[in-house]
């Protein structure tokens, strides 16, 4: 990557110098040529001016001299209108373009062009009757502006390798500030996937950017690592508790003998009761791994309302038990939440049945929802025996159960389910104490 990274910016930047120096460097030529051009031009018209009057009283007048005011870096010729060359022949110059530039200033025409590296102009010299008194020519070497413009495109050439060069080694730090660090991210990713849950990214240096990346990344080897951690030891504690009723009913069948009929309507009981315990223990585990796999898909549901189908649900065996069961939030109007559809019913089945278990006849169970500014809160209060604070930490974990026995019987999945629908819904379940004894166990939606 970091290879890719440090050819791409090169090829950049050298194509945006061939776009910008090339279009300079011909600009600058031209420019040069013109300059010389333009001062031969007009030079060469100033030098017809005064050929004029020279070469009608030439006796009277040093035409060497007025050709020497020109010839500073120049070659400088003049004919009159017979084609007579009236200057000396120029030094310096070859006996082909000497004869090339003495017919082009006897043809009388104005002119200008190149020629074997001469750049040339020839102006007429005219004569008060409008006749042609002669020529002039005016020759310079293209040589000189050769030099300069090359010495020119050497410079660009120059400042494009210094900006390469300093292209490259900012390309080739920028390279190794971004690629690096997400090389070794690809490592730890590859890690990771190969089953190394520790592994996490290394988030010190590099790109906020790549950065932010690997802090999501270590979050997301959190979660995992959480989630795997947590599968583990589910499994484990299945296999257990799968484990004690398999071994009580293979005991008491195989304890079972024909010669004793009266032992064999007992030995039925207690199979029976064993395999209740087992499909209690199989329909939990599946809730469970449901609540978990399940996507979820969410309705706006009346939380009111659910709260008072509930209610009229179990206010018949709260009755019995000599419990009130009632709603503390009829006042409040219509609370609508995007939740899960059947979540909040389970999850209030399962709050309010711990509750019942929990409460002393003549205890009432309150049920009621608040609007909070972080969301919304749904609240199932008992005033039993309440629960210590080890207690309520541990009583989401799969198959934990009271140690006072009053959960005798139970598979120990509710909250734990319970807690797994809640999440659907981005939610969480909390027991908390409620003051003068007893348990508040809180539903806590945010943004929903």
């Amino acid at each position: 990557m970091r290879r890719r990274l440090l050819i791409a910016n090169l090829l950049v930047v050298t194509f945006v110098l061939v776009v910008l120096e090339v279009p300079l460097g011909i600009i600058y030529s031209r420019h040069e040529h013109d300059s010389v051009a333009t001062s031969l031009q007009r030079d060469a018209g100033s030098l017809a001016a005064l050929s004029e009057e020279v070469i009608e009283h030439r006796g009277d007048h040093d035409i060497g001299a007025l050709a020497q005011r020109f010839s500073e870096g120049r070659t400088v010729m003049i004919v009159d209108g017979d084609g007579t060359e009236l200057t000396s022949r120029p030094r310096g110059i070859s006996d082909d373009d000497h004869g090339r530039l003495l017919t082009l200033a006897r043809a009388n025409q104005p002119d200008s062009g190149e020629m074997h590296g001469l750049g040339y102009v020839t102006a007429v010299v005219g004569g008060d009757d409008g006749g042609n008194d002669g020529a002039v020519v005016l020759a310079t070497s293209d040589a000189p502006i050769d030099r300069r413009v090359r010495q020119f495109w050497l410079l660009l050439a120059g400042v494009g390798l210094v900006v390469v060069a300093i292209s490259a080694v900012v390309s080739d730090r920028l390279g190794h500030w971004v690629a690096d660090p997400l090389e070794r991210l690809d490592e730890q990713a590859a890690q990771f996937g190969g089953g190394d849950l520790d592994t996490r990214a290394d988030t010190s240096n590099g790109p906020p950017e790549v950065v932010t990346l690997a802090v999501t990344f270590n979050e997301m080897a959190d979660q995992l690592n959480e989630l795997v951690s947590s599968q583990r030891r589910f499994v484990a504690d299945a296999s257990h508790q799968l484990r004690t009723p398999l071994t009580a009913l293979r005991l008491r069948l195989e304890n079972l003998d024909p010669n004793e009929p009266d032992g064999i309507g007992s030995t039925r009981d207690a199979a029976l009761d064993e395999t209740v315990r087992l499909t209690r223990l199989v329909d939990g585990l599946l809730s469970l791994a449901r609540a978990e796999g399940h996507r979820p898909v969410r309705e706006v549901i009346d939380v009111i309302d659910t709260l008072r189908e509930r209610q009229e649900a179990w206010s018949p065996l709260a009755a019995e038990r000599g419990v009130q069961l009632r709603i503390t939030s009829d006042s409040l109007p219509a609370l609508h939440l995007s939740l899960v559809p059947g979540h909040l019913d389970q999850i209030l089945d399962n709050l309010i049945d711990n509750a019942l278990d929990a409460s002393r006849a003549g205890d009432p169970i309150e049920l009621r929802a608040v609007a909070v500014p972080t969301g919304t809160e749904v609240h199932v209060t008992d005033h039993g025996r309440g629960m210590s604070e080890t207690e309520r930490q541990r009583a989401f974990d799969p198959f934990w159960q009271n140690p006072d026995g009053h959960s005798k019987g139970s598979a120990g999945l509710g909250l734990a389910i319970a807690d797994q629908l809640a999440r659907a819904s981005r939610g969480s379940i909390a027991l908390e104490h409620t003051p003068g004894g007893g348990t508040d166990a809180v539903i806590r939606f945010t943004g929903a």
